[in-house]
């Protein structure tokens, strides 16, 4: 039987989101952070701390490019990298994963304009596939309800 107690500690102070990354091209592309909105970026200004986890899904190619920067819009119109991985190994089998980690204040210092926060990614082949997981946490204005939603497409 389960706990009768509800545990929501976790949610209170992190927004936590898996997303498909299949773009179908082998350039650099935005993760659709915001799947419900087909948003690439999240608005900037409720999170201090941000991290990105790519996993390779599908393929053997792996990617070139793994950066979390700011933009001017929600589909990353003026994208300026904040952080960039190096991919020394490249995640070029199924489970193999990159992390990558960077706050607001990175943000702020390459582009003082931006509004958004998006996650680029560049895969080696158009037919690779990844899983992203986002975290944004430290939430300026303290904990807030359910800032960790189900999300069903």
């Amino acid at each position: 039987m389960a706990s009768t107690t509800i545990a929501n500690d976790l949610r209170t102070i992190m927004d936590v989101r898996a997303v498909d990354f299949d773009p179908n091209v082998d350039t650099d592309a935005y993760v659709t952070l915001d799947p419900a909105n087909s948003a690439a970026g999240l608005p900037l200004g409720k999170f201090r701390k941000f991290m990105a986890v790519y996993m390779t899904s599908v393929g053997t190619g792996g990617i070139t490019a793994f950066s979390i920067g700011g933009a001017t819009a929600n589909d990353g119109t003026g994208f300026v990298a904040a952080a960039t991985h190096a991919v020394g190994s490249n995640p070029n089998a199924v489970g193999d994963r990159l992390v990558l980690e960077c706050n607001d204040e990175q943000i702020r210092e390459v582009l003082s304009t931006a509004t958004h926060v998006c996650v680029l990614v560049n895969l080696v082949t158009s037919t690779d596939e990844g899983v992203v997981t986002f975290i944004q946490a430290d939430p300026l204005y303290g904990p807030t309800a359910a800032l960790t939603a189900d999300y069903v497409s």
